[in-house]
């Protein structure tokens, strides 16, 4: 069974995420898919040399939910691969004049599976 996304965008929402796009030379609503099926799909992702760099939330009415970080570890997991998580107000974004010397972040997670496999080791080494 194939998930449907609809699209629920603010135009607020939209200003934000492509203002963002810019200033950090991000792509906006890439699918991230496992075997064809769209799992997830952030406001905007950042490519270094063709590699995903890390990917950004813009916050709004409401934060990243649990599901959604749950498909990105799912989507980590499945393509053993590592992924930063960052989240951004809109309003911060929609206040500035100018890009920003820095960005401030809401939250900022790291989906890390090298870690996950380090800690396992470390549990497996101290029975």
């Amino acid at each position: 069974m194939k998930k449907k996304y609809k699209v629920k965008e603010s135009g607020y929402h939209e200003s934000a995420k492509n203002i963002l796009a810019k200033w950090v030379n991000g792509v906006t609503e890439v699918p991230f898919r496992i075997n064809g099926r769209i799992e997830f799909v952030p406001d905007v992702t950042v490519y270094e040399n063709g590699i995903i760099k890390c990917v950004y939330e813009i916050v709004y009415s409401h934060p990243l939910t649990a599901l959604k970080y749950g498909m990105m570890q799912y989507y980590c997991y499945h393509n053993f691969t590592s992924l930063t998580v960052y989240e951004i107000s809109a309003d911060f974004i929609l206040k500035q004049t100018e890009k920003p010397e820095r960005l401030e972040f809401m939250e900022c997670y790291t989906i890390d599976i090298f870690e996950y496999e380090q800690e396992n080791k470390d549990i497996l080494i101290n029975i």
